[in-house]
């Protein structure tokens, strides 16, 4: 029995993306975001909405216009996490119908630098 459980919960860590990314890197990957999106604190609005706090805010912000299908699936999914951000960065219009952006990264480890980047920004310091 224990022999079974090992095995249970070693496969369920190796089915679970690994998210240990590297902010730095992720910073650095953030340049191509940035012409749509800012993070600064109380930062305005571009193309996309201002990403501050995003790991922590919830999914949409209120001064900005989505599309339908963004808002509709944002209602559904009120919280980013780490892998709903993952599935997101993937390819964006295949997860969300009718959304406006379009962003797909294939490589998992940027992914990773992105989201932990993310995570970084707005948390309490």
């Amino acid at each position: 029995m224990r022999n079974l459980l090992s095995t249970i919960a070693v496969a369920a860590v190796l089915a679970t993306p690994a998210f240990a990314g590297d902010a730095a890197k992720g910073e650095k990957a953030f340049k191509k975001c940035a012409s749509c999106h800012s993070v600064e604190e109380g930062g305005k609005n571009k193309v996309g909405p201002n990403l501050w706090n995003i790991m922590n805010r919830g999914v949409g912000v209120e001064d900005f216009k989505y599309s339908k299908g963004f808002a509709k699936w944002a209602a559904d999914n009120p919280e980013w996490t780490p892998e709903l951000m993952d599935a997101w960065l993937t390819d964006s219009k295949k997860l969300v119908k009718g959304t406006k952006m379009n962003f797909k990264e294939k490589k998992e480890a940027k992914r990773a630098d992105l989201i932990a980047y993310l995570q970084s920004i707005g948390e309490a310091q």
